[in-house]
């Protein structure tokens, strides 16, 4: 195992996509939030400001990192196809290891980008809590910290089954064409026409309501009779509890993964 962890190494931090695809996450990442922050809203106790202040960060962030798990899923599709592009699957099976070698070496990777990911949001919630004004300096409230973890679990759920695809496909342009096309609008289809009154356990949408949109938009916001303002946040939440969303997704994760290792056994690398 230290060797396939090695060899991904390897691999992964010398790729130019891998650096390009890292840096326009965090580009994009820390773009929105310096925008949104420029944003003069105050509706009722609602203000932009409140969701750069603790306790919020630990929604808001998370939620906006949310965003570009797209990003993060392109980039294991990229690494994964190029494994067969350049063979060198192939080479490692070749040179002793096995298809359980190459699973845990891709799932080594996963786990490294969902931690860079989750640090990210950390450190940024960290800084911009802290630097409010409104906000008491070196007070730092973790009330909501639970959000960063299921925003852990979300990442790793997303890039599983992002490696599936890159796995059963083969092909970096198709792979992620049919990754986004199933994301929307195939499994919308699915759960709203297909399977009406099961929407919320679907993959996608359950994984993706793990960070759904923060409370304070729905709760701090009272819609108006006439006006036309309205939020609502429907999601697997409505339906399961935090403990059981996180659960399910986790389930999800560990069946992607089972998947794509009986491909990997069943098909030529």
């Amino acid at each position: 195992m230290p060797r396939a962890i090695q060899i991904e190494n390897i691999k992964t931090f010398s790729s130019n996509t891998f650096r390009v695809i890292i840096s326009l996450h965090l580009l994009f990442f820390v773009l929105v939030l310096l925008s949104i922050s420029r944003v003069e809203i105050s509706l009722g106790e609602f203000s932009i400001s409140r969701l750069y202040q603790f306790p919020d960060v630990w929604e808001f962030f998370p939620w906006i990192a949310s965003w570009f798990n797209i990003l993060l899923a392109v980039l294991v599709i990229v690494l994964t196809c190029n494994e067969y592009r350049y063979k060198t699957f192939r080479m490692q099976m070749m040179n002793g290891m096995h298809e359980g070698h190459l699973l845990l070496g891709k799932a080594y990777i996963i786990a490294v980008i969902a931690i860079y990911a989750v640090v990210l949001v950390v450190l940024s919630a960290l800084v911009s809590g802290w630097l409010q004004p409104e906000g008491e300096k070196g007070i730092i409230e973790l009330s909501g910290f639970q959000n960063v973890g299921l925003y852990f679990l979300q990442t790793i759920g997303y890039m599983s089954m992002a490696l599936l695809f890159a796995t059963l496909l083969r092909n970096n342009g198709l792979a992620i064409i049919i990754f986004i096309l199933y994301l929307f609008p195939g499994e919308v289809i699915l759960r709203n026409l297909v399977f009406p009154g099961v929407e919320a356990y679907f993959p996608a949408k359950l994984i993706s309501d793990l960070t759904p949109l923060p409370s304070m938009f729905t709760s701090s916001i009272t819609p108006l009779q006439g006006s036309g303002l309205q939020l609502q946040s429907q999601g697997a939440q409505d339906v399961l509890t935090m403990g059981e969303g996180a659960g399910f997704a986790l389930l999800y994760t560990l069946l992607f993964l089972g998947i794509t290792y009986l491909f990997l056994r069943r098909r030529k690398l």
